[in-house]
């Protein structure tokens, strides 16, 4: 007896789906369909200015001090949105320390994650970053808003979207430095 095209497919079917839920490729399915869906809408926030509204949104730093992104505004400014749990967004940390300790005094820097402030003040902690970070006690800006962490956007002085990214970047390229210091002299 000859296996029907019907049964060989969902046979097939099964296979996959039994892959998918109980083998390790999980997680990097899961991880690569979300950089692939929010990849585009991601890039095509570059070039767009920031909305006269963004500038009300209103983070809470690690000391317990709210912090308006009005602050921000006529700045450079390097937002990352993250969280501690996102793998990611831990392999770019290094990178943004580094460009952080040679740009905080001339970019404004803003890593916001929507954790439990314990969760990322113990992470602070146990890490030793001395990065600016910060707890999004309200919902993100739509125009900041996206599917999969960590994002990242680079703006300009004028409240443009220069850069816009998502996934893990090295941060502390030679060509993101020479995009701030594009950036810094405008």
């Amino acid at each position: 007896m000859k296996p029907s095209v019907k049964y060989i497919a969902v046979g097939v079917l099964l296979i996959g789906v039994c892959l998918v839920l109980f083998t390790p490729i999980r997680p990097k399915l899961r991880a690569y369909t979300g950089r692939i869906i929010s990849h585009g809408s991601i890039k095509l926030k570059a070039a767009k200015s920031i909305p006269e509204n963004t500038y009300d949104w209103v983070v809470t730093d690690l000391n317990t001090q709210t912090y308006s992104y009005q602050n921000a505004k006529g700045k450079v400014v390097f937002l990352n949105l993250w969280a501690t749990w996102c793998k990611p967004c831990l392999e770019e940390m290094p990178d943004i320390q580094a460009l952080y300790d040679d740009y905080a005094d001339k970019v404004s820097f803003m890593l916001v994650s929507e954790e439990k402030f314990s969760r990322v003040n113990n992470f602070v902690l146990k890490k030793g970053y001395s990065l600016p970070f910060f707890i999004a006690e309200n919902k993100v800006p739509e125009i900041f808003s996206s599917s999969t962490i960590p994002t990242t956007y680079i703006i300009s002085k004028q409240g443009k979207i220069i850069m816009a990214e998502n996934g893990a970047v090295d941060w502390n390229s030679d060509k993101i430095r020479k995009l701030l210091d594009q950036l810094l002299v405008e």
